[in-house]
């Protein structure tokens, strides 16, 4: 029991006033491993997706001064996170290797339903071929001593066909096409990732940190598992 202003009594249990949208401390031990690891399980095709959608968001056109802060005042958590998603991911380069790879092991039935069909081999000759194609109008031109000009131009004529032939064979067999993602891109989701995980470290460590830049630094996060998940809804696609 205490007393209010009044002298009155009050039953309950008194807490000292905070604003929650001021300090907040963590409530509980986060993993810091766990943003990485989960990130090193998604495939190409759920980063290209995931780099599509932050491009239309509003609050990624440009750094947010709250993740600016938070990395500023915590330089040693910082390095610490970063050392988590390059043990968990590795380089950019690795990561986006991992990310294919995971992509195609996700393709394991169609290629399957491919080699059963022969397309896939039907894809190797074709792809020999353009090849050959590449190459003989270049030897020829070499043979026949046309100018260096007109061989440039041969050249560049046999890149260009073979790259259109290329296309035309992919679209015909009917061979899934890796989604491509940009180097920038991928540093921006990376980024996101490291700034969950610097969350997850503090949250550890029981820093306090106010809730709008706890929200800040899993905002990217979540937006990546959020289009990964509506991702592979659409793989498995309407139910029965």
């Amino acid at each position: 029991m205490y007393q209010l202003k009044d002298g009155s009594p009050r039953y309950g249990v008194r807490t000292q006033h905070q604003d929650s949208e001021q300090l907040q401390p963590a409530s509980q031990r986060g993993n810091p491993e766990a943003v990485a690891r989960e990130a090193g399980q998604l495939g190409l095709h759920h980063l290209a997706a995931a780099a599509d959608h932050r491009l239309t968001r509003k609050w990624a056109d440009q750094d947010d001064e709250l993740l600016v802060r938070l990395r500023e005042a915590h330089p040693a958590e910082l390095q610490e996170a970063e050392q988590i998603v390059n043990a968990k991911l590795g380089k950019p380069k690795r990561w986006l290797l991992k990310a294919r790879s995971n992509y195609t092991r996700g393709l394991a039935p169609v290629i399957a339903r491919r080699q059963e069909a022969g397309m896939l081999s039907r894809a190797m000759f074709l792809r020999l071929f353009l090849i050959v194609l590449l190459i003989v109008p270049s030897v020829l031109a070499v043979s026949f001593a046309v100018p260096l000009l007109y061989l440039v131009f041969i050249g560049i004529a046999s890149i260009l066909l073979a790259m259109y032939l290329g296309g035309v064979v992919t679209e015909w067999l009917r061979l899934p096409v890796q989604p491509g993602i940009r180097s920038g891109w991928l540093k921006e989701l990376r980024q996101d990732i490291v700034d969950a995980t610097l969350l997850a470290v503090l949250e550890n460590k029981r820093a306090i940190v106010d809730s709008q830049t706890s929200a800040a630094a899993r905002r990217g996060w979540k937006h990546i598992r959020f289009v990964a998940a509506q991702v592979d809804r659409i793989d498995q696609g309407p139910g029965a």
